[in-house]
């Protein structure tokens, strides 16, 4: 899975895109763990992303979720697959961001990750609808997930962006100590330290 922003138009023609309505200020959001199978949350979220952020998060023109990539998304086992989701005032998603790691430990009484003298690694992956990006959603995504991945005893968080998008490697930054910035061609991958202390919540 690739990592972080992005969407889509299959049609030849150039489309002008108006510039989406954003709420202006800061109003209330809440956070909350997702389970398995919220489609409903990630289609929303999906359909709230513009042609580039799609293409940014996907890293391809994405016009819609098709069956094994939607399945794997909605796949939410939290312990391997670990993800939160974002939600409006009007209790609306609007923003998922989700690890993925080859294994998972449950939570309850893990070992911490220095303990058996191994780096756990999980993928990053963040969206935010359009018309709440720039309002500190991501940064409160990033913060949470990053919580449970530490609960979990992953020590690393690896993120595949496109090297054009700056945004998400001031964003991972701005919340976790980055250990390796490795880019190659068109793609760059991001790796941040989760051992160095549990990063808190971000308020709204």
């Amino acid at each position: 899975m690739a990592a972080v922003h992005l969407v889509p138009n299959t049609s030849t023609t150039p489309v002008t895109e108006e510039p989406p309505f954003r709420p202006r200020g800061r109003a209330p959001v809440t956070l909350r763990e997702l389970g398995p199978d919220e489609f409903d949350v990630l289609d929303t979220v999906f359909a709230g992303l513009s042609d580039h952020s799609r293409y940014l998060r996907f890293h391809g023109a994405t016009p819609r979720l098709r069956g094994a990539v939607r399945r794997k998304l909605a796949a939410v086992d939290g312990r391997r697959h670990l993800a939160v989701a974002a939600f409006g005032p009007g209790g609306e998603p609007i923003g998922i961001a989700r690890l993925i790691g080859p294994c998972g430990t449950k939570r309850s009484g893990a070992a911490a990750p220095e303990a058996v003298g191994s780096l756990r690694d999980a993928e990053l992956a963040i969206e935010v609808v359009d018309t709440w990006q720039g309002r500190g959603v991501g940064r409160r995504l990033l913060a949470a997930v990053a919580v449970l991945g530490r609960e979990e005893c992953y020590s690393r968080l690896v993120a595949d962006v496109l090297t054009e998008n700056t945004g998400m490697r001031v964003l991972l930054a701005s919340v976790l100590p980055i250990l390796a910035v490795e880019t190659d061609g068109h793609e760059t991958t991001l790796t941040a330290d989760l051992r160095a202390g549990t990063p808190a919540f971000v308020a709204a």
